[in-house]
């Protein structure tokens, strides 16, 4: 009984570490205001901090997905620059729901070429995922080369049609991303079954889960997002260059290392939670670096490829066996 009391003490009792933390962080914040200038803690560079984050946001939706089925597939990039580019053409001619219907529809149907293609060769989904990304860039590339052929530019969305990536449309969309997110994650078979199956496949199917479709389910709501990503992507930005040579990877790595710390965070916060606040604290590193006058291309490139390994290696601590 004994025992059991103070037990019960000890865990009612706020513990210190946390409160450590918290306090450290917002000494820290306030010092990095002072080092620029007071530029850092207002509130109009807050919203573009959160604006800056909507994106990644989206596209660390569709990887937690993928990552819960025990797929990687860093296709992401450049399934985004076709989802954006056909929401453009889309959206120019006919309207705001046919440029959502075709920017998914690009994603889905990208997503389930992939998933039919790891499913079907037995290629591991990295590799695999590497070759689609050439494709998805020879695709986008081509366009380009036909519109330059012709003297026109790559179609960007009009400005007109650009009112989701604006405040306060972009805020709105963002919450419509999380709710679809956390109710899908967590809330329905397609989730629930994705995590099973990446969990362990054997369990999952002798539990009477259709393996192959609770995979390609799962796919197809990372294509999902990827696709929302493209409308939110050109409706920021105006129009989406096309790359190639796998350069389309380098636009993962921020939403990827979200996600990755989003998932170290899993035992405390809802991975679907955990991604928009781990977007948007990415986000404010590569803010406060870029008001200390650090330019991109160079050391904040460096410190997001630290992020990823140091997020990949918190994520994965528990972790026995291969990795995948």
């Amino acid at each position: 009984m004994n025992n059991t009391l103070t037990r019960a003490r000890n865990e009612s009792r706020i513990k210190p570490l946390p409160i450590i933390i918290v306090i450290a962080a917002l000494a820290l914040l306030v010092v990095l205001n002072v080092v620029v200038d007071g530029k850092f803690l207002t509130f109009q560079n807050f919203t573009i901090i959160l604006s800056a984050a909507t994106v990644p946001a989206f596209v660390a939706w569709g990887f937690s997905y993928l990552f819960a089925c025990g797929i990687t597939d860093l296709s992401a990039g450049a399934i985004i620059v076709l989802a954006a580019t056909a929401s453009a053409i889309v959206g120019n001619a006919l309207g705001y729901v046919p440029m959502f219907i075709a920017a998914v529809l690009v994603g889905v149907l990208c997503l389930a070429v992939n998933m039919t293609l790891f499913q079907v060769t037995k290629i591991p989904p990295w590799i695999a995922g590497l070759g689609m990304t050439m494709v998805y860039e020879t695709i986008a590339g081509y366009y380009s080369q036909v519109r330059v052929s012709q003297g026109l530019r790559v179609e960007g969305l009009a400005d007109e049609m650009r009112v989701l990536g604006r405040s306060p449309a972009i805020y709105i969309m963002l919450v419509i991303g999380f709710i679809i997110a956390y109710v899908t994650y967590n809330k329905t078979s397609i989730g629930l079954n994705a995590r099973a199956v990446g969990g362990n496949a054997d369990v999952a199917q002798m539990m009477g889960i259709n393996t192959r479709r609770a995979l390609m389910l799962g796919g197809l709501m990372a294509g999902f997002f990827f696709g929302f990503a493209g409308v939110m992507k050109e409706s920021y930005a105006g129009y989406v260059v096309a790359q190639t040579g796998l350069s389309s990877l380098s636009t993962v790595f921020q939403p990827l290392a979200a996600v990755l710390l989003a998932q170290a965070l899993q035992k405390h916060i809802n991975i679907a939670i955990g991604i928009p606040i781990s977007t948007f604290l990415i986000a404010m590193i590569f803010n406060i670096l870029t008001l200390m006058g650090v330019p991109s291309g160079t050391f904040q490139e460096f410190l997001l490829g630290v992020i990823v390994v140091v997020f990949g290696i918190t994520a994965q601590r528990n972790v026995k066996g291969v990795v995948k």
